[in-house]
């Protein structure tokens, strides 16, 4: 046993996986994906009903920002997994 706890290569400085950078990403996640129902509510309160406040071509553009919202939730932890992998 004691001879392959020797054997084994001791992590150098800046080896390994950085756990602050993990826990980052988590909390980043866990928060977008608390408010992605205030925002889509929000959205639809102001783009739907029988009166709604926002019209035209706005209404279009606010209507997409649930899916830009979701394409960084996604695209964003996945960047920095494969900037952290990639070392």
């Amino acid at each position: 046993m004691s001879l392959v706890l020797l054997s084994r290569p001791k992590l150098r400085k800046g080896e390994g996986v950085n756990v602050g950078l993990l826990i980052g990403l988590f909390i980043f996640i866990l928060v977008g994906v608390v408010l992605l129902p205030v925002i889509t509510s929000e959205v639809t309160t102001l783009t739907g009903g029988t009166s709604p406040q926002v019209t035209g071509t706005d209404a279009t553009l606010l209507n997409l920002v649930p899916l830009f919202y979701i394409l960084v939730l996604i695209i964003v932890p996945a960047v920095i997994a494969y900037r952290m992998y990639k070392e």
